[in-house]
């Protein structure tokens, strides 16, 4: 199943642990069966007929992804016949823009490690009289020496 695999995709090569694809069938249609999900790990949700509540809820249409937060907003949605890298592209571009990747408190230079580089950053901050949330360590909304024994700290530990 394509979504299957692009959840998949999604959770094991982009890192998004929390995303969840939901499979939307329609009662009436008599030859729907179980193969729909087979083999795969998506919930699968039948849209009562007649009224269809939960095409209604989104304004949706047949073979329509639509992308919501956690509170049920609409972030993006687009019709899938064929899932492309076009289409996977769209989704992934709709997720990265609202979830971006959390940064390391730390990670100065936001290279991915916590070193002696993040500290020489901290100390320039300090010597511009610049402030960076990464920098502020103990979050007193100042950068200064206290934050760099909290780094210097936080190499040491690791």
């Amino acid at each position: 199943m394509q979504l299957h695999n692009f959840q998949n995709e999604l959770r094991n090569e982009d890192g998004y642990e929390n995303v969840v694809i939901i499979a939307v069938g329609q009662t009436n249609i008599s030859n729907f069966n179980s193969n729909f999900c087979a083999n795969s790990d998506l919930p699968l949700v039948m849209d009562q007929y007649p009224d269809l509540p939960i095409r209604e809820a989104y304004e949706g249409q047949h073979k329509e992804v639509v992308i919501v937060d956690t509170e049920s907003n609409i972030l993006g949605r687009i019709v899938v016949n064929n899932l492309s890298n076009t289409e996977k592209n769209y989704i992934r571009n709709i997720i990265s823009e609202n979830y971006p990747e959390p940064q390391l408190l730390g990670d100065i230079n936001e290279d991915g490690l916590i070193n002696v580089l993040d500290i020489i950053s901290v100390v320039n901050l300090i010597l511009t009289s610049q402030n960076n949330e990464l920098a502020d360590m103990n979050s007193d909304g100042q950068v200064d020496v206290l934050d760099i024994v909290s780094i210097v700290n936080l190499i040491l530990n690791n």
